[in-house]
């Protein structure tokens, strides 16, 4: 079992998903991304079913840690046509939440080979840090703060909770996100939501846990941190 993690990812965090038998591949920052965010996975890659997406520069900055998860996933890493630049909303190109068959995003700003070439449903917020903001839980349901994203999964059928924003920490911002605080699988198969802190430290931890629980997912603190953004931490199982 591979976490896909950012570089600078608490010690604690990193103790955590060890002591549950994953390995850790952290990854380099992007140039051209601001610094606060720049090493985070949801900013740097996007894992579509039959490859992984990243940008051009990306793939020389990074080229030993993205050969190392191609090999492990069984996938090829492709680079989009467009790049990333440092300020929103031209930094969020590969920042979009799957949800089963469905792609939540910033249209305007993601890159094509996601919303035209990967064949998911596309639904379009108003919220670019689409991934940052969405925890999906499983393919029909998802946890968000964004009302923007609550009343899109909701017109397409989605299950929603929405909870209070301003608790999850990300240094050099105001504010991060509970999506970017907690691992997904892209490829399925793991039925345990892993929280980068504490998760009974946030005020809707209650309604959280139940939510997952409803939907066979068991929720998994990896340190006693406050949640923190990570700009998600990626869950990969060998593919064969």
């Amino acid at each position: 079992m591979l976490a896909v993690v950012d570089v600078r990812i608490p010690k604690e965090a990193e103790r955590g998903l060890m002591a549950l038998g994953y390995k850790i591949l952290k990854l380099p920052p992007h140039p051209l991304l601001a610094s606060p965010v720049a090493s985070h996975p949801d900013m740097l890659l996007f894992f579509a079913q039959n490859a992984v997406f990243c940008t051009e520069i990306y793939q020389k900055t990074a080229a030993r840690e993205l050969e190392h998860l191609s090999r492990f996933c069984h996938l090829p890493i492709v680079t989009v046509a467009e790049e990333v630049e440092e300020s929103y909303p031209r930094d969020i190109l590969l920042n979009a939440a799957q949800v089963g068959k469905h792609l939540l995003c910033r249209p305007s700003h993601t890159s094509l080979s996601l919303t035209k070439g990967s064949g998911l449903d596309v639904i379009p917020t108003r919220q670019g840090y689409a991934k940052c903001s969405t925890l999906p839980v499983g393919s029909h349901a998802l946890i968000t703060e964004d009302a923007s994203i609550t009343a899109a999964a909701k017109k397409r059928g989605l299950d929603v909770l929405q909870i209070m924003g301003g608790i999850v920490r990300l240094e050099g911002y105001d504010t991060g996100f509970l999506g970017g605080a907690t691992s997904f699988s892209p490829y399925g198969s793991f039925k345990q939501i892993l929280f980068c802190g504490n998760l009974d430290m946030h005020p809707n931890a209650a309604q959280i846990k139940a939510f997952c629980k409803e939907r066979g997912y068991d929720c998994i603190s990896l340190a006693r941190l406050p949640l923190t953004d990570v700009g998600t931490i990626f869950l990969i199982d060998e593919r064969i």
